[in-house]
């Protein structure tokens, strides 16, 4: 049976582990101090799924009034199409609906077909097309 839960600190080892099996790991954010400063300020916004006491499955919430994302929604290889990034996907949308929050957004990146399938069959639907920038501070 599938627990969804916030994510904990003696979680840390396990869901670097299931990052990088999902191939979704970000060495410069994915690291235990940024984890513990994210559900110091919000202990909802690491969700993860439990089978057996091993983590296989997670999503992030990044949660802000004016605009909240979704991101980091992983799923180990063996544990795929098992309903549980479904039940993820459903856990994080109910915290930012009750937050107030009815148009977070996600990305996809270009060409990951599967991906935007799977999140067209929650609901989701591309609103436009951008690209996303980042910088190195």
């Amino acid at each position: 049976m599938v627990d969804i839960r916030s994510y904990k600190n003696p979680d840390f080892s396990d869901l670097i582990g299931l990052l990088k099996d999902a191939e979704i790991y970000h060495k410069p954010v994915d690291n235990e101090e940024i984890f513990k400063k994210k559900i110091s300020i919000d202990p909802e916004s690491i969700i993860v799924a439990e089978i057996d006491g091993k983590i296989m499955g997670c999503v992030f919430i990044a949660y802000d009034p004016c605009q909240s994302f979704i991101y980091h929604l992983g799923v180990g290889v063996n544990h795929r199409k098992e309903g549980i990034g479904t039940k993820l996907m459903e856990k994080a949308e109910n915290i930012l609906k009750k937050r107030g929050m009815l148009k977070p957004k996600l990305y996809v990146e270009e060409g990951n077909e599967e991906v935007i399938e799977f999140y067209n069959k929650q609901g989701w639907h591309i609103s436009c097309n951008a690209y996303c920038l980042e910088k190195d501070l």
